[in-house]
């Protein structure tokens, strides 16, 4: 793995292989708990935490399967990325939901909590679904 080109130094990266977990949305959410909790606002931390749940579970529903989940942790920054088999970075987008619709919503909510999300081929084919979140004013420790 790189790290993102998005990151002004050398981050701290913490990978699982989520393609082995009989729960992997647990699993991520888990990582970003115990990395995140204590250096962080609780808030940064909740926030993340749905948001790599609806990473997880958009590859899970939308893709031929799950590879991994990294998180990147700089000093003002966490990059949440989760790898999957998908090959269309193109046709991830948000939607435009109207009210009565249940699903659909992933996306809406991820850019609604992060600075950015993006999604792009990565080295070993398939995709990469990232998001940054940013906590402005204050350092992660």
């Amino acid at each position: 793995m790189k790290p993102s080109s998005r990151l002004n130094h050398a981050p701290e990266q913490h990978c699982i292989d989520l393609s082995v977990n009989e729960w992997p949305n647990r699993a991520a959410r888990s990582q970003i708990r115990t990395v995140l909790e204590g250096r962080t606002d609780a808030a940064t931390v909740h926030d993340m935490v749905l948001v790599v749940d609806e990473l997880v579970a958009k590859a899970l529903r939308h893709t031929p399967g799950i590879r991994e989940h990294l998180l990147e942790v700089g000093q003002d920054q966490a990059t949440v990325r989760v790898f999957d088999a998908g090959v269309n970075c193109a046709a991830v987008a948000v939607k435009s939901a109207e009210k009565s619709d249940e699903n659909g919503l992933g996306l809406s909510i991820v850019e609604r909590l992060t600075e950015e999300w993006f999604a792009e081929p990565t080295e070993a084919g398939g995709g990469g679904r990232g998001v940054r979140h940013c906590a402005p004013g204050q350092q992660l420790r």
